[in-house]
């Protein structure tokens, strides 16, 4: 059964998780914790749900582009933001949070 949750409480969740759980350091999880509240400015700024389940691949490609085309950041610094996302969503798919991995390629 996956738990429906909207993008905020599971990223307050995964915050916790990496801090306490898997003693990342602190810039690690001010960085995860900054990375995952752009993409979820970036949705609710573009009028999209931020409802966890309801996000798509399309989504995530648009964001990078954002990121890269408007924001102007440099590649590394989009590579990060991109690795933020899949740790978050690998982990919202073992804590049944999340149905389908929008990060994944098809």
């Amino acid at each position: 059964m996956v738990l429906y949750l909207q993008l905020h409480a599971a990223i307050d969740e995964f915050v916790l998780y990496i801090e306490i759980e898997k003693n990342y350091s602190v810039n690690t999880v001010t960085s995860y914790e900054y990375d995952l509240q752009l993409f979820l400015t970036f949705l609710a700024d573009h009028g999209c749900s931020t409802c966890l389940n309801e996000i798509t691949k399309i989504q995530v490609r648009r964001f990078i582009q954002y990121l890269l085309g408007l924001v102007k950041q440099k590649p590394r610094s989009v590579n990060r933001k991109i690795s933020s996302l899949k740790s978050f969503a690998k982990y919202c798919l073992i804590e049944r949070y999340l149905a389908n991995d929008f990060t994944r390629r098809d």
